[in-house]
């Protein structure tokens, strides 16, 4: 899915890719309004059971009862048409185990929001639900034999019957509130899931939620059961191990990244690596292989690669068929590139290739010295020779090459004082010119290293201006490269090094030279010669360019400082392990692979106009874990409405992870009954109101037995003159003694027309317990932005980076899936928020 922050400016599609919907094609659509025979009509549809049945009409009955809620924001409320929703859509006649099976338009929306089947593929079990009915359910073979039941809601009721009956409504009965009771009334999808005694599910479990139909109310059930000892982490809506990505001075692999490290993100900018994250994976890599074969990279299908289509910017040709270069080099210029989906990437699309923006000149470094490290990394060693420990540099040539020779020998003796001597080896054709210089020695070593497959160049190198550059290239060809004049005027240049690193080094240095080089991997091989010596060659990698030619392969950018190269070839393989990612500290989230400029993988769940309102019930046994994780960004029309609640037994623990983007109004307080001994409840919540939004969130904690305790983290900001709320309950009854709960709640305005309100509750009966509350209302203020743009920030980066830190509390116990799609919805909300 696409970044789009306003410094990057590719937010302005974000309506026609996420805010679509599909033509309905339907197999039941109930009238519109609610009445008793469209709740009889759901039930018999569905064929339940008739005390279902009765729990429904009798929970119509009393939300026809039920007034309004006389709090929150009565007047959005009021404004809810119950006699304009359809309370009942089906889209499909049976839910799908095999993806394949799906009905295509279903199918493709869900690809359209960036879910497809390999993505899937490393989860224990997924449901998706389009409209009212899930479409696709599967679980891993391996928790249905540990007794986990995982099943979409309906599906649940037919084959658990007797279970659903003994949980369904315990947690929430009807008569909890108006909005519960209309859930119970009219149900339909959601999930339910059931891990036996002592399981552990240590992968996530996760459903995605899509209302298509204008409209549309969506009324989701969804029941949790973990029994005594057992865990799981319910979800409601990469790079394979080795891959190399750039950290701007150098290139190693993802895997091997830390926290800390500065890396290049798809301006050229470094930025630095606040966590990698990493997965287990089964299912197909896509390998994108640009017209620089070498510079070929893996990724999973889902992961974003900056791109331009090749549609958007071709060009018609008279005489001759198109091909992948007929391209408009003005059109890829004012084109919009986008964040394309690796799996939607087609041959002849344009990837985005970043040209490191750094430039520092360290003085330190000659002219002589740049030259002379050109021969040392094509053709020099340092060592301390033999028994005696002298310091000795080398440089090997052919005994032809006198002027090169003797070029060297001069540069020599500029950096030492000292004359450089020459050893001749005829049978070789082969010429030494060495020197005996422990600061040579030192010099070659710190800038260049050592070993011909383990040179490359020191960070300091890297940064020096362009033109500097240029003078190590210049002798580095000389040494191990070539000029070849070709028929068609254009010289060809070509050069080598079992480098891997060197060889991505100078291929950095060409493009900010203005020169893109193309790059070949030779093999491993090994060559018998005349005499029966076998000489055994490392595999090595050749830079290529051709100087003079106008028509060009690959395209640079001057605006946005890189170079736009078209693929190639596109492969699929196999893959099982693992797949990384990484969580950059400033926007945008994006890294290099192997060059070319990827984001990180997964999408929101974007929906259409309409009601949703769903009922959450967890139950965690004793000693069991569950963590409920929800990131919604639904559409701004859309009324959002849950009810969530759980129930902790003695030492157990119940997390909610709850982000709120989007709709219209959100009503949500995620709620932990801590019944038993020594219960945990912990409530992170982040919401985020722009324009026209009321995000009217927060938790309720009771402590119900002795030595429980628990925690509430609230975090909002309000843009545009939106509105967040924190709305709070903690209650400690008689019986709570030694209880324990910490509440936090930050709010940060992001103009003076928003505005931001706490209503924080504490009712204690009990003794011995200890409350800590805290709350903060804050701006971002003129000098955090002055000071953050005096390092070179722009004022829009100030800001985002202003606002992820203020988020980060909540990011950091995301999995990364989610903590990546958080930081993507904030800054598509923080769009245009300056200037």
């Amino acid at each position: 899915m696409p970044y789009t922050g306003g410094f990057l400016d590719i937010g302005k599609d974000y309506q026609s890719k996420y805010g679509f919907s599909d033509p309905e094609k339907l197999i039941f659509k109930s009238k519109k309004g609610l009445d008793r025979e469209i709740v009889e009509q759901i039930s018999s549809i569905k064929n339940e059971p008739d005390w279902m049945r009765q729990i429904r009409l009798e929970a119509l009955e009393i939300f026809f009862k039920k007034p309004m809620p006389n709090w929150g924001d009565t007047e959005l409320m009021n404004a809810i048409q119950f006699g304009e929703i359809y309370y009942y859509l089906k889209s499909t006649d049976k839910t799908e185990k095999n993806w394949e099976d799906v009905p295509e338009a279903i199918k493709n929306t869900f690809e359209k929001l960036g879910i497809p089947e390999a993505e899937r593929k490393f989860l224990a079990g997924v449901t998706s639900q389009y409209d009212s009915e899930a479409v696709y359910h599967r679980v891993r073979e391996d928790l249905e034999k540990q007794g986990v039941i995982f099943l979409d809601m309906d599906s649940g009721l037919r084959q658990y019957p007797d279970l659903v009956k003994e949980y369904f409504g315990t947690v929430i009965p009807s008569m909890d509130n108006k909005f519960a009771a209309l859930n119970t009334a009219v149900w339909s999808g959601g999930s339910f899931i059931y891990v036996p005694k002592g399981v552990k599910v240590e992968l996530p479990l996760q459903a995605y939620f899509r209302i298509n139909a204008k409209n549309a109310g969506q009324f989701e059930r969804t029941l949790i059961i973990a029994d005594e000892g057992s865990s799981v982490h319910y979800i409601e809506g990469c790079l394979p191990e080795g891959e190399w990505v750039s950290l701007g001075d150098t290139f190693c692999a993802i895997d091997e990244v830390k926290p800390g490290t500065k890396a290049l993100n798809s301006l050229g900018v470094e930025a630095e690596v606040i966590a990698t994250r990493k997965r287990p994976y089964k299912g197909d890599l896509v390998k994108i292989v640009p017209v620089s074969v070498g510079n070929a990279f893996e990724l999973t299908p889902e992961h974003p690669v900056w791109a331009i289509r090749r549609p958007r910017v071709s060009r018609a040709r008279k005489n001759r068929s198109q091909n992948r270069w007929d391209v408009s080099v003005n059109k890829i210029l004012d084109a919009e590139p986008e964040w394309v989906p690796a799996s939607q990437l087609k041959v002849g699309d344009i990837l985005c290739f970043p040209v490191a923006a750094k430039t520092q000149d360290h003085l330190e470094i000659s002219d002589d010295l740049l030259q002379f490290l050109g021969y040392y990394l094509a053709e020099g060693s340092a060592f301390f020779n033999g028994k005696t420990q002298v310091p000795t540099v080398t440089l090997s040539f052919n005994i032809k090459e006198s002027d090169k020779i003797e070029e060297s020998k001069k540069l020599i003796h500029v950096l030492t004082g000292k004359k450089a001597g020459e050893f001749r080896v005829p049978e070789k054709h082969e010429s030494r010119v060495y020197v005996y210089s422990h600061e040579l020695l030192a010099l070659s070593w710190k800038y260049c290293g050592r070993h011909a497959a383990l040179k490359q160049l020191h960070r300091d190198v890297m940064e020096l201006p362009p033109q500097r550059q240029k003078l190590l290239f210049e002798t580095y060809l000389k040494g191990d490269g070539s000029r070849h004049l070709r028929e068609s005027g254009h010289t060809l240049v070509r050069c080598s090094t079992v480098s891997r690193t060197l060889a991505f080094q100078l291929q950095e240095i060409l493009a900010r030279n203005g020169i893109y080089a193309g790059m070949q991997v030779r093999k491993a091989f090994q060559e018998t010669m005349k005499t029966g010596r076998k000489i055994q060659h490392r595999e090595a990698y050749c830079l290529h360019f051709e100087e003079g030619r106008k028509v060009c392969q690959a395209w640079k950018d001057e605006k946005r400082n890189c170079f736009w190269v078209p693929i190639r070839a596109i492969k699929k393989r196999s893959y099982v392990g693992m797949v990384y990612n990484l969580e950059m500290k400033s926007a945008p989230n994006a890294y290099l692979a192997r060059g070319f400029a990827v984001h990180n993988c997964t999408a929101p769940n974007y929906a259409s106009d309409s009601l949703h309102s769903a009922v959450v019930e967890l139950v965690a046994r004793p000693g069991a874990h569950i963590r409920y994780t929800t990131i919604q960004n639904w559409s701004n029309n859309v009324f959002n409405l849950v009810t969530k609640r759980a129930v902790a037994h003695k030492d157990a623990i119940v997390e909610w992870l709850d982000g709120n983007l989007g709709s219209k109004l959100t009503m949500k307080f995620p709620c932990v009954y801590l019944v038993g001994e020594g219960a945990r409840g912990e409530i992170i919540s982040c919401a985020f109101a722009g324009k026209g939004q009321h995000q009217d969130a927060g938790a309720k904690l009771f402590f119900c037995a002795p030595h429980t305790s628990g925690t509430i983290l609230s975090k909002s900001i309000s843009k545009d003159g939106g509105r967040a709320s924190y709305r709070g309950l903690v209650k400690a009854y008689p019986g709570a003694t030694n209880a324990k709960v910490n509440i936090r709640c930050d709010a940060l305005l992001m103009d003076k027309e928003s505005r931001s309100d706490t209503y924080p509750t504490m009712e204690i009966d009990g003794r011995h317990i200890q409350v800590e509350h805290e709350a903060t209302v804050s701006k971002i203020g003129e000098e955090q932005l002055f000071y953050l743009m005096s390092r070179g920030l722009k004022e829009s980066e100030a800001v985002t980076l202003v606002v992820n830190g203020f988020f980060e509390a909540f990011t950091k116990e995301l999995p990364l899936e989610y903590a990546v799609e958080l930081n993507r919805l904030i800054q598509m909300e923080m769009e245009g928020a300056v200037g």
